[in-house]
């Protein structure tokens, strides 16, 4: 059975949906053409085959749907229909048998039901496993308890356990599992925590040590001290050597090339063979020697700003294990002496026959590699003593939980003594629900064996045939077709085809007649004593009065047969727009006037702005049936087979039930052939309204209605309500000649409520 329907973003339901929950054996629907109706028929029909649809099955056995409404029409009707298979009459051990397996299938049905109720529930949250879910909770409370309790203490133990009570309790069961771990007492575990978890932080990368050996190497290079001349064997070698100006006659030769022989300086001609003489005295190995100057000059500018570079990193990110202060002083005196030997390297460039010394280096190279050495000794020690502490942390934690454990001992043994007591019977109820589900499906594969070799699609013909009879529709019947002869077709009676020259109301009353045997068959071979869920949308469109009466019948007879367990059909949907319909097919005298019965529920589907809504009511909410039914009886063309369930209706609303008369009392109040009269009236109306009609006809003489209709009004004016009936008959005081003498307002308390309804 279907307990909930949910309808979200299809059709005209909103995106936020619309619930159709606790839904009962029999459930009517009313609202508008165009409201949603038949949207809730295709989502009962095929849940699957729109995102927006979601059906919820008691236990979570889905049933067979069968859902008539204008999808069923169009898919069925036409010149050939599927032959509904029915169970014959030829073997009646067979039938026997189906009935018999059917009733046991049913009784297992139940049985798992129980067991499905004892597992989880009704709403699947409770039952056994719903006891397990309520002792979890208890624990994940219990274990809590003590993170909330210690949690400013253990912070750092319970990391990654906080997020959620779940997390917490099972790290709890996990560490309960662990063994070797010793108990301390909270005071011993609160102290070392304040050592170990406050101090612990990461390890510390150690310093990158840095190189001076280049610098150590260009500061003794031989260049520097060796005085850079000319040669001895040249004319003007005594000249240059006397005056010591070997320095300032190379950088003359630049200008006395420039001058086209002509002394840069004195502006006298100069001698011939002069340059060549000096370009002699500049001879090969001097000039090796100045490539050699400029190459150191290279060298050291590309170690010192290697050196440099590698103290500014350290001096970005010195670590707490180094003096920052003293080591940038080392620093700035290093550069200052860098600064000062590249100046001198530049001043040998310019002036290479003079002897260059440059300063050391080491007392601050040797200083700063010293802090970098015992800073990263001080890294080393410190990281040792992280390793050491990690694993005091990790020992320290264990014990905490170890602690949180015992800590919740009782809670734990009783949990795990609850859980072990439940399981067993989880574990039982599991394996009863594996046989019964086993022994279940055996029994229906007999059923469906024994269906096979005795189902027929003739006897649906014979029954739709005869109802078309009953109700004068001689133009036309069904007749089995199909190479098989597993198909129906719509014939006239000369045989040639009649389905596409019904008229709007044939079609629909006969598709109603075949949807209704697919009721009590199938069209396969098989499966005519499945469980069924039953839906009926809109059944009675396009139908006149009486078909719509006869329709209403058979509708109440499913629903009958659905409250009292019997047939395969277990919950029926009645969808409508139709008043008149919707009184007649949910008439029942045993509701309460403001309720409804355990068995049913009542909606009203509507539509406003284009969005659909759906609406419960604890009572039906179609209300103009007693003023219908007056107004059926009022009116000239009033159709004779239902005037003798409208007047039953009426007499046993207003006089027997509101107004707490009994039949025989209003009998017992005529006289002679009045007398026999009214005790025919009270027979005809009920044999009119409570006969089987197994042949669905009904012939009635309009006479006798006539007739019966005079009786009917002289008996409200013996029971002393002729005002009412003439009230309600649109009959004015002055019109009622020879009525008696007319109702006092006293007399209409013995009806409260009358006025409402009219």
């Amino acid at each position: 059975m279907i307990t909930e329907i949910q309808i979200a973003g299809e059709a005209t339901y909103p995106p936020a949906g619309v619930r159709l929950s606790d839904l009962k054996k029999i459930n009517f629907l009313f609202g508008h053409n165009g409201c949603g109706k038949t949207t809730i028929s295709r989502a009962v029909h095929d849940p699957g085959c729109r995102a927006g649809y979601a059906v919820t099955w008691r236990n979570g056995r889905a049933l067979e749907a069968l859902v008539y409404n204008r999808d069923f029409a169009e898919t069925n009707f036409g010149e050939q229909m599927p032959g509904i298979f029915t169970l014959g009459e030829e073997s009646t051990q067979a039938a026997a048998d189906i009935v018999r397996l059917s009733q046991e299938i049913e009784q297992t049905d139940r049985q798992l039901a129980g067991l499905h109720l004892q597992l989880q529930g009704e709403n699947g949250t409770t039952g056994r496993q719903g006891d397990l879910t309520t002792a979890r909770t208890a624990l994940e409370n219990a274990c809590w308890a003590s993170q909330q309790n210690h949690k400013d203490m253990f912070e750092a133990a319970f990391t990654g356990h906080r997020g959620s009570k779940a997390a917490f309790c099972d790290k709890v069961l996990q560490e309960a599992r662990a063994e070797g771990v010793e108990m301390k007492s909270l005071n011993d575990l609160a102290a070392q925590a304040t050592t170990v978890f406050q101090s612990a932080a990461p390890a510390e990368a150690s310093i990158p040590v840095i190189a001076f050996g280049r610098l150590t190497e260009l500061n003794e290079a031989p260049v520097l001290a060796r005085r850079i001349v000319g040669r001895d064997d040249v004319v003007v070698a005594e000249l240059i050597r006397q005056l010591g100006n070997s320095d300032w006659v190379k950088q003359g030769v630049a200008y006395l090339k420039a001058s086209a022989g002509t002394c840069p300086f004195c502006q006298q001609t100069t001698p011939p063979g002069l340059t060549q003489d000096l370009n002699d005295f500049f001879d090969e190995q001097y000039l090796k020697d100045l490539a050699a100057i400029a190459g150191l000059e290279r060298d050291y500018a590309a170690a010192v700003e290697t050196v440099c570079a590698r103290i500014d990193a350290v001096l970005a990110a010195p670590g707490r294990f180094i003096d920052r202060e003293k080591f940038e002083e080392h620093y700035v005196a290093l550069k200052a002496v860098l600064e000062l030997n590249q100046s001198r390297i530049q001043s040998k460039r310019r002036e290479p026959s003079n002897s260059t010394e440059l300063e050391s280096t080491a007392p601050m190279s040797e200083a700063i590699a010293a802090m970098i050495a015992a800073a990263n000794e001080a890294i080393e020690t410190y990281n040792e003593t992280i390793r050491d502490l990690g694993a005091a942390k990790r020992r320290l934690t264990a014990e905490v939980w170890r602690f949180v454990v015992e800590e919740r001992r009782t809670d734990l043994d009783t949990y795990a003594e609850t859980t072990s007591t439940i399981g067993r019977t989880i574990a039982g109820l599991e394996a009863s629900v594996r046989d019964k589900t086993a022994r279940r499906t055996e029994k229906a594969q007999n059923r469906k064996q024994i269906e096979e070799s005795i189902t027929s699609v003739r006897p649906t013909v014979d029954t739709i045939n005869r109802i078309l009879a009953s109700f004068g529709f001689l133009n036309f019947k069904l007749e089995v077709a199909g190479e098989r002869n597993d198909m129906y077709r719509i014939v006239r009676l000369d045989g040639t085809d009649a389905a596409r020259t019904l008229s709007e109301g044939e079609r629909s009353f006969i598709t109603f007649l075949y949807f209704y045997q697919c009721l009590a068959g199938s069209t396969s071979a098989t499966g005519m004593s499945n469980e069924r869920v039953v839906v009926f949308d809109d059944p009675v469109s396009s139908l006149d009065a009486e078909v719509l009466f006869i329709v209403s019948a058979l509708i109440r007879k499913v629903i009958a047969d659905v409250c009292e367990d019997e047939g395969s059909i277990k919950q029926v949907f009645v969808l409508t727009h139709n008043i008149y319909f919707h009184k007649e097919v949910s008439y029942n005298r045993s509701r309460p006037l403001d309720g409804c019965l355990r068995s049913e529920t009542f909606w009203i589907v509507r539509k406003r702005d284009n969005i659909s809504s759906i609406h419960r009511y604890l009572h039906n909410p179609v209300k103009t049936s007693y003023e219908l039914l007056w107004e059926e009886i009022r009116s000239p063309d009033r159709p004779n087979l239902t005037i003798q369930n409208t007047m039953r209706r009426i007499v046993e609303n207003y006089l027997i039930h509101l107004g707490g008369l009994k039949q025989d009392e209003i009998v017992a109040m005529f006289d002679g052939r009045d007398s026999q009269i009214c005790a025919s009236l009270f027979s005809w109306i009920n044999d009119g309204s409570h006969s089987a009609h197994d042949d669905l006809y009904v012939a009635i003489d309009e006479n006798s209605v006539e007739g019966y209709l005079r009786v009917f009004e002289r008996v409200f004016e013996k029971t002393g309500q002729g005002a009412h009936y003439r009230m309600m008959m649109r009959v004015s005081e002055d019109d009622a000649e020879g009525a008696e003498t007319a109702l006092s307002a006293p007399h209409l308390e013995i009806v409260p409520g009358i006025k409402a309804l009219t």
